[in-house]
């Protein structure tokens, strides 16, 4: 076998590993718009310089037919890749988003590392919640002003974020009290240059004025922008972000 015959054979192993990842990454963990928003594309690209860079070319590099210790040269390699591959993925998968949590004008998204990093011990299970996952939700806190201050303030003493208080997430609706009056003022998101731009390209492909939608901040760990609502519908019609094109 010639040393490209033996880089041909790995890198289609690798191929088919890739495949089934990218299958987990852009349908199960990083679905629509969080591939590109929340660390999706980041995480494939681990994925691919690991198992289709790193793993075939040491094998294109080390393989010489007859060469003594060849199968433990590849067999090193095969765990090394393996390894790396693993660790990887253990990231990716640690960062995925589990909840979009809405409040207070804004949604926030939250992965897994998000809750531990709020002191949150076990994960949320989500699972009662309506939909896909990362799971759409809501906080519920208390009408009265006094029980709210108290939860408010406990967060703040321990280092919570109001997104990480799970036993006050209900599910998502546009039809929640005051939702569409807490948008943001378009106004003032085109008072920046940058925001006018980008806002007047969205309404140009989109069509219609700005008082036809609602827009609310949108935040991962990588990006930010506006959620946009059309009013008339209560659908969700599209992302705005300071990603560049």
């Amino acid at each position: 076998m010639s040393r490209f015959s033996a880089f041909s054979i790995h890198l289609g192993i690798s191929f088919l590993i890739f495949l089934l990842l990218a299958y987990l990454v852009v349908f199960q963990w990083y679905p629509g718009i969080f591939f590109d928003n929340d660390g999706g594309w980041r995480g494939m690209r681990i994925i691919v310089a690991v198992d289709l860079v790193l793993g075939p070319l040491l094998t294109l590099v080390v393989f010489k037919a007859g060469k003594p210790g060849l199968r433990t040269d590849l067999t090193l390699i095969g765990l090394f890749q393996a390894v790396c591959l693993c660790a990887g993925t253990w990231v990716v998968y640690g960062e995925r988003p589990l909840a979009v949590v809405y409040t207070e004008g804004r949604f926030t998204v939250m992965a897994a590392d998000d809750y531990a990093s709020d002191g949150v011990v076990d994960l949320p299970d989500l699972r009662h919640f309506p939909g896909d996952d990362p799971k759409w939700v809501m906080l519920d806190l208390p009408a009265d002003e006094g029980a709210q201050y108290a939860i408010r303030t406990e967060a703040y003493r321990s280092g919570r974020s109001l997104t990480s208080l799970t036993d006050y997430y209900v599910p998502f609706t546009v039809a929640a009290p005051g939702f569409f009056a807490d948008a943001e003022n378009p106004a003032i998101i085109t008072g920046h240059a940058v925001w006018q731009q980008r806002m007047e390209e969205w309404l140009q492909n989109h069509g219609g004025e700005y008082e036809d939608y609602a827009f609310f901040t949108f935040a991962t760990r990588y990006v930010f922008g506006y959620l946009i609502f059309e009013r008339a519908s209560g659908e969700r019609v599209g992302l705005v972000t300071n990603l560049d094109d």
